[in-house]
């Protein structure tokens, strides 16, 4: 005959104690997650709701080959936004339409956002004798042919 098991009271205890601990656990992760998430969602929105014509994007998304160098940044503002000019001297022997065609932005490149800014960045060049002056801003159309 099989002889019942006795109970373990210390057994019991120590399994409750780990059981608690974990959703505990749980439960701080979660909590931090769906926080980080709201965070993140109400950036999102505050970028897109509270966007104004005033808003310009950064330089940095201009992809630049090695060699090349911005020789000076200025900001326009009309009745349709405001954008970044940006002058750029291309790498020695590369001529200024060379380097708009390697760039990608004749006549428009659109430049994805990130994880941190995900609105999209419109860039159009133009050249101007031995330089390329770059337009950026949030607020055009995509170009079409």
């Amino acid at each position: 005959m099989e002889q019942a098991r006795t109970f373990d009271q210390d057994d019991w205890e120590t399994h409750a104690r780990r059981t608690t601990r974990r959703r505990v656990t749980w439960t701080i992760l979660i909590t931090v997650a769906v926080v980080l998430l709201l965070f993140y969602a109400g950036r999102v929105a505050w970028l897109f709701v509270m966007a104004d014509e005033g808003d310009v994007p950064p330089s940095s998304v201009i992809p630049l080959p090695a060699g090349a160098e911005i020789l000076g940044e200025s900001e326009g503002c009309g009745s349709g936004g405001c954008t970044l000019n940006v002058t750029v001297r291309p790498p020695a022997g590369q001529s200024a339409d060379d380097l708009a065609a390697e760039m990608g932005t004749t006549p428009q490149l659109l430049v994805p956002g990130n994880i941190w800014d995900p609105r999209t960045v419109s860039v159009f060049a133009t050249t101007s004798g031995s330089t390329v002056n770059i337009s950026l801003d949030f607020s055009s159309d995509e170009w079409v042919p």
